[in-house]
């Protein structure tokens, strides 16, 4: 069991960075509509693809944000 020492976040409820790992999931289910009617071929590859491509590096800058705010609250894994 954790005490509220350990866990800077105890009380259960969302912060305000914790939103932020929503967006891959609406880039990629949010937008999908969107991007299934582009016709485009970026380096001829199907813009499906290159959309999940990019959504790949988008949620990794994300999660990568995510880690330096941890870190600059003072949060401990």
């Amino acid at each position: 069991m954790t005490d509220s020492v350990d866990n800077p976040n105890a009380d259960g409820g969302l912060r305000k960075a914790d939103c932020l790992l929503l967006l891959p999931f609406v880039w990629q289910l949010g937008l999908a509509p969107w991007a299934n009617g582009v016709s485009l071929r970026p380096l001829g590859l199907p813009f499906g693809m290159a959309w999940q491509m990019a959504g790949i590096v988008f949620a990794t800058l994300v999660l990568a944000l995510r880690y330096r705010i941890d870190r600059k609250g003072g949060a401990r894994a």
